[in-house]
């Protein structure tokens, strides 16, 4: 017999997540949710027990990068491996008081983190109100006092948040349909921003496209304002950097403290495993081609050419 030893409150809010998702497995396959948003349309497709959100560009009514993913059978399990990696911020800040998240999407790193972390307050910002109203319908996503969103852009959000407003942990994951990732959020001010709104030993996370043709640059940049900077490839497809100014890292100590919280938090994933694929030292020059010879990126002087993919 299997004895589920999870606290009260956590088996309580797993029902609540099902119970809000029930409506999910009467419904056909294909397209439950779809709305005009902007140059985009935000859509919703169910496959089976896999619920998706993409973002489809209206001129050609195409995307090839999918927001968000989720298996209602088990609501709690990051499908996508990126986003298991974004948890890695809890092995720099194990008990973050305060969180802040760039772009929301279908909103599944925060209710991932809302239900782990019972004492941790939540902040998120995204400019798209659809997508936002999409994760509360179909993806169990419910607003409360420790989760919160702002339909805001996201450096505008940390930009006007008090200055004694401090985040143990923020992450960016924003992009639109065709794979643009906002030049405003890649600069070296916005980590000297992130840094500032950082308590101590706080860290950063962000999710890159590896086939952006600024990617070098962009761990460049993270690099002039952190100490250690480390990257976590997923594929050929997405690469989460994590950037901090605490004492340094090894390897051999980021995989023992993802041992921990896999034993503490019991997670239907392996944070192990994506620990262990984190590049430190010289394994990240090794997992960035050209870092050597990247440029930072500051705001007021966008490389040639970085406009191009958002114009496509």
């Amino acid at each position: 017999m299997i004895i589920d030893d999870r606290p009260n409150w956590q088996t309580l809010n797993l029902a609540a997540i099902q119970q809000r998702l029930a409506w999910l497995q009467q419904q056909p396959d294909g397209i439950i949710f779809c709305q005009d948003s902007g140059v985009h349309y935000v859509a919703v497709t169910k496959d089976r027990s896999h619920i998706k959100l993409s973002l489809v560009e209206k001129v050609n009514l195409h995307t090839d990068l999918l927001q968000s993913v989720f298996d209602f059978n088990n609501p709690l399990h990051l499908v996508s491996e990126y986003t298991q990696t974004m948890l890695l911020g809890l092995v720099w800040q194990n008990q973050p008081q305060r969180i802040y998240i760039a772009g929301f999407g279908g909103g599944r790193i925060p209710l991932v983190l809302h239900h782990y972390l019972p004492e941790t307050v939540i902040d998120c910002a995204d400019i798209d109100a659809i997508a936002v109203e999409a994760a509360t319908q179909c993806f169990g996503v419910q607003f409360d006092s420790r989760l919160t969103i702002a339909i805001q852009d996201g450096r505008e959000y940390l930009e006007q948040q008090k200055l004694d407003r401090q985040y143990d942990i923020i992450m960016t994951d924003v992009f639109f349909g065709n794979g643009y990732f906002p030049h405003s959020l890649a600069t070296k001010e916005f980590y000297q921003l992130c840094e500032k709104r950082l308590s101590r030993d706080g860290v950063v996370l962000v999710n890159l496209l590896q086939r952006d043709e600024f990617y070098a640059e962009k761990v460049k940049t993270l690099q002039s304002v952190f100490s250690q900077v480390c990257v976590c490839p997923w594929k050929d497809i997405n690469s989460v950097l994590i950037g901090s100014n605490s004492a340094i890292l090894e390897k051999d100590e980021i995989v023992a403290r993802a041992k921990y919280l896999q034993d503490g938090h019991q997670f239907s994933f392996s944070l192990i495993d994506r620990a262990s694929e984190v590049k430190v030292g010289k394994e990240l020059f090794e997992a960035v081609p050209n870092l050597e010879k990247a440029q930072v990126l500051y705001d007021e002087a966008p490389p040639v050419g970085y406009f191009d993919s958002w114009l496509l």
